[in-house]
């Protein structure tokens, strides 16, 4: 049987940055993937330039999109739009996760894609880890485990059943890749919020590189309900509104989630030696509509714990929860003060001028003190 300081389960980002600093501190380290990378990944993929800090490494340019996002384009419910320069990454998860897997490879930990966790067990010294791949069964031993598989958290739900979680799917998110010609452009991102089109945050409109190596836009939105109802209609409006001809929809993707954004619980970070990381943490946030920086950080400071609580000889997770006591503290205060509540787009226009001015002094000011601040102490925007 293989033994290992840490079994990570999970190749998205989270997973692949704990396994880097793990290996950086010279802990044998396992991170496994269940897909064969690269694999689809519905999401973004657009992140402030901090996240490269974050993650210690500078994205290679083959890994990111053709396009430079650099401006916002804000639409209000009242009809009224901002916009503002603000440079930013642009990728695709399928290459850029890849890409983070090799990385952690590249620094001393061990990656197997194609491998899927299948259960544990507690034993003396360890936990005893079930894996399968190639219709092969193995079992390792780990000192750690930090799961990192996402908002369906296997290892997190083993542990603590369904707390946090709620029966069936919590609403859906809908892509349509597309070409067209008109007035969108492919250095904006274009954000409407408004209640018809998504009812937790802003619905959008970006520019992506598919892996044919094509340009191609992205229409998208988040809905508890009706999801093919909202996108269709939000595609419509930006159809007559950018004045977009010849449109042919190239590939639809999407997903849902069991998780429960409005419960307390939601948030977990672990117990012991099991460390949860990324959205199996909870740190999903909806409100910002970005979680890759949160999840690269969790991910860091999860490592960092682990070796924290090798020098102090405690739990691993007594060092993880104060490491992350910011970032758990900002995730909470989003979700209790997020649009979700907003059911018209009157009472989502008063949450905006409410928030607004005060999002964007924050957003200024924590974006140049980032410049100054180290790896583990960045602050997530907006």
């Amino acid at each position: 049987m293989q033994e290992y300081d840490v079994f990570i389960a999970g190749g998205a980002i989270a997973g692949p940055v704990a396994a880097k600093f793990c290996a950086l501190q010279g802990l044998k380290t396992l991170l496994v993937e269940q897909a064969k990378v690269p694999r689809d990944k519905t999401c973004s993929g657009i992140q402030f330039p901090y996240f490269e800090k974050i993650i210690g490494d500078r994205i290679p340019a083959d890994r990111l999109c053709h396009n430079t996002l650099s401006k916002v384009e804000m639409h209000f419910p009242n009809g009224k739009v901002t916009g503002r320069r603000f440079p930013m990454l642009n990728f695709m998860r399928n290459t850029f996760d890849e890409w983070l897997c090799l990385l952690a490879q590249n620094y001393g930990a061990e990656f197997r894609d194609g491998c899927r966790f299948k259960s544990f067990e507690e034993a003396d010294g360890g936990v005893l880890i079930r894996l399968e791949r190639g219709g092969n069964l193995e079992t390792i031993k780990a000192k750690h485990v930090i799961d990192a598989t996402g908002m369906r958290a296997v290892i997190r739900r083993q542990l603590r059943g369904d707390e946090g979680f709620k029966k069936g799917g919590n609403g859906a998110t809908l892509n349509y890749y597309f070409t067209a010609d008109g007035d969108l452009q492919p250095d904006t991102l274009y954000q409407f919020w408004n209640v018809e089109f998504n009812d937790a945050m802003f619905a959008w409109v970006y520019n992506k590189t598919l892996a044919d190596g094509h340009d191609y836009w992205v229409v998208g939105t988040a809905h508890q309900k009706d999801i093919y109802l909202h996108l269709d209609r939000f595609f419509d409006h930006v159809k007559a509104l950018y004045r977009l001809t010849n449109v042919n929809i190239v590939k639809k993707e999407g997903y849902s989630a069991a998780m429960s954004m409005a419960d307390e619980k939601k948030i977990w970070l672990g117990e012991r030696n099991f460390l949860m990381a990324g959205d199996a943490a909870g740190l999903i946030d909806v409100t910002r509509g970005v979680g890759m920086d949160a999840a690269a950080l969790s991910g860091r400071l999860a490592a960092k714990a682990i070796g924290l609580s090798a020098q102090e000889d405690r739990p691993a997770i007594e060092a993880y929860s104060r490491l992350m006591k910011n970032l758990v503290a900002q995730t909470r205060k989003n979700q209790q003060n997020g649009g979700r509540s907003c059911e018209t787009n009157e009472a989502l226009q008063a949450h905006l001028d409410k928030g607004m001015l005060r999002m964007g002094l924050h957003m200024f000011f924590q974006s140049r003190l980032n410049r100054f601040r180290s790896a583990e102490h960045q602050v997530m925007l907006p």
